[in-house]
This record gives structure tokens, sequence and C-alpha cells, in this order.
């Protein structure tokens, strides 16, 4: 159990991804709440897949097969096992150590940001090499201010690029503050503001979400601006290429509570746009026909990056119906929920999205989703149903 519990540990300090590319611990909530650690692996975890050779034509070009069946678990054990070896060890090797910038020069480097960022009197009292703690930067040097645990500034340095992947105030939610009140055009500037102090350009990434939402402290809540950019291509926003901060404003000075660069360990593949929106519509539609019966209503198509999964496949794979997670039980009698198939692969693709809406008809006791929208994820370039998502939550 205790390597179980290591493993967890493992998948949620990887992965920080939160974008809905998967459904299944929606399957069955109320099961799920039994097991809060599974299911916080299960909604998180990440599985490497690969790509094998096939052949779809568009005009006179050969494209590798992007989409591979998916792996099917005979259980719990097996499905950590594959997690265990796509994380590897978190410790750090000398090798590792060897190929990380002078510690020097990184403490001078979180020492420009404090400056940067007008903070004054403030010294590093612990410093340390960190892996897998920021999103996108294998290994990092970690500088803190306090030695107490939620307190102090902390700035991550990426050990091998030199530069200053994250910066956290933790010591303001212990502070009385009441923010100004500002416009989102006003936020949106000072958010532009917090994006080149980490010497990253509007050019490069696009905002893409500005919000203002209590952030919560001890019963206490305070107003506060979060901001998301992302890399672009063919003007599709890549969430796994990000840049997030959260800040206020009081008396007309930035106050950041946070900002990183996290590039979550997908691998974008820029794909080239080959098939059209006509055509990925027509191509989700007959899958759709073999998963359900139901009437369309309407469709919304636009051009995404997501993460190839595999919803749809399950789907098919179970007559059209959101499949139950298989369960098990582990020791001391607790019962173990985990899905059965492999939920994605390791890459990222440009997309398009058919988002298809459903009449309404009458209730199927034997399926309460029935009419659910559905995203199909088609391919732009292959033309492959590549994964897709039940997104009806957003609506």
């Amino acid at each position: 159990m205790n390597k179980n519990k290591e493993l967890n540990k493992i998948i949620l300090n990887k992965v920080q991804n939160k974008i809905a590319i998967s459904n299944f611990e929606k399957e069955d909530k109320e099961k799920m709440i039994k097991n809060k650690r599974i299911i916080k692996m299960v909604a998180t975890f990440v599985i490497s897949i690969g790509i094998t050779i096939g052949v779809a034509y568009a005009g006179y070009n050969v494209y590798e097969k992007i989409f591979k069946e998916p792996k099917k678990y005979s259980s719990y054990d097996e499905l950590l096992q594959d997690i265990e070896e796509k994380h590897g060890e978190k410790e750090i090797t000398d090798e590792e150590k060897e190929s990380s910038i002078d510690i020097n020069i990184a403490r001078d480097t979180a020492k420009e940001m404090l400056k940067k960022l007008e903070y004054e009197n403030e010294e590093f009292v612990e410093e340390d090499l960190k892996k897998n703690y920021v999103a996108g930067a294998d290994i990092v040097y970690l500088f803190s201010t306090s030695k107490e645990a939620n307190k102090g500034i902390d700035v991550a340095i990426d050990s091998k690029k030199g530069n200053t992947v994250m910066f956290r105030d933790l010591n303001l939610k212990y502070e009385n503050i009441t923010p100004d009140t500002i416009t989102k055009e006003e936020a949106t500037n000072k958010a532009n503001e917090i994006l080149e102090l980490f010497n990253l350009s509007q050019n490069e990434y696009k905002l893409k979400t500005i919000e203002v939402m209590p952030y919560y402290f001890q019963g206490k809540g305070v107003d506060m601006w979060y901001a998301t950019y992302t890399k672009t291509y063919d003007g599709a926003f890549n969430y796994f290429e990000r840049f997030e901060t959260s800040f206020m404003i009081k008396n007309g000075k930035v106050i950041i509570e946070q900002a990183t660069i996290a590039n979550d360990d997908i691998e974008f593949e820029n794909n080239p746009i080959v098939i059209s929106k006509e055509e990925a519509v027509k191509i989700a539609k007959e899958k759709d026909k073999k998963l359900t019966d139901n009437e369309i209503e309407s469709i919304n198509t636009a051009l995404e990056i997501r993460q190839v999964n595999s919803w749809i496949y399950v789907l098919e794979q179970n007559g059209g119906k959101y499949p139950p997670l298989k369960q098990e039980e582990g020791e001391n009698g607790e019962i173990i929920y985990y899905p059965e198939y492999q939920v994605t692969q390791d890459i990222a693709r440009k997309v398009w999205v058919v988002n298809i809406h459903y009449k309404k008809g009458e209730i199927d006791p034997n399926n309460e989703k029935k009419y659910n929208s559905k995203s199909i994820f088609v391919d732009v370039t292959t033309g492959e149903i590549v994964g897709g998502a039940d997104e009806s939550y957003l609506e």
C-alpha cells in the first residue's frame, strides 16, 4: 500500500493538466467517492501509448496513423506498473546534478526576479534541487525565504535553461489585503506586464482567459484575478504550453500570488491542416451513427489542440454507453475503482472538435447520459477519430 501511495504522489506532482480530455471520473460518481485517492489518480494520470505506423491519404501525401488501440487492463496492479514505468524515479541522479547550471547563477537569477517584483529585504534561507516540481521543467532550483511550510516566497529556476519558471508568495494569504476594484481591461494590462516580467512575449503567448474569482483561506475570501496565456498554432490555443498567473492590485501596485510557466509533459505535434471543417463534420456524424440513434439537433465545430485519448473507442466497445469503472478489492478490504482501458496518449494534435447536440427524447433508464452532448476529435491531417469527450457540463 505504501508503494501505491507513493505512486499517487508521483502522479499528482507530475501531472498538472486539468483539461477535460476524458470523463471516466464522472461515470460512477457515487462509487468513486468511496476511494478519493484512486479518483484523483484516475482523473489526472497520463498513460504513454506511442504511435504505430499506418497510412492516411490526403492529396498525394502519406501520413502516419495517430490513434493506437489502447491497452486493456486486467488488474489494478497492471495499471500501476504502467504508471511507474512512465514516471520513473523522483531521485535526482549525479548525472542530472552535473548537467545543471551552477547554483550561484541560479540564485542570482532568483534574486533578480525578487527585485523585478519590488520585494525588498528578502533573503533565501532554503535552496534545493527538485525533480518534477514544476510542469515542463524536469529539475528546478527552488529558493525559499522561509523554512516553515506554507510560508515565505518561493522562486523556481530551471536547472538547465536558467530561467525563472515559477514564483509564489505564500505569505500573501496571511495578510489582510483589500484589493482595488479594476476593470477587465485594466486587469489584462497588468497581466501583460507580469508576462513580460518572465521574459515572455505577447507575440508568442496569447491571452486565453482572464477572470476575477474569490481566493479563500481560513474562511476568508478576497477577489483575485486569474489569467492564462498559451502558445497558439493556426489560431488554436495550446493549453499544454502555457503561462498562468493569479494577482491583485493594491493602491495601483501589482501583487502576484503566483505565476508559472507550465508546459505539460505532452508532445505537441504541429500537424498541418488537410481535412476541411466540412469533411470533419461528415466523419464525426458517421462515427456518431455507430454510437447512438439519437436525433441530432445542432453541431458546433472548432479548430482546437487536444490530447489524443480513448474516449470514443471505449464508447464503441460498450455499445455507445458510458462504461462503468472496473473494481477490485484491495488491502484491508477497500474497493478500488479504475478504468479498464488506457485513457490518453502522450501527444496532442490539432483537431476539429465536432460537438454534437441531440434532441431530447424519452428517458432511457439504462442510459441516463443518453442525450448528453458529445465532442468528437477529428485529426485535421489524417481524418482519424483520435478521441473525444463529454463536455455537456460546460453548457
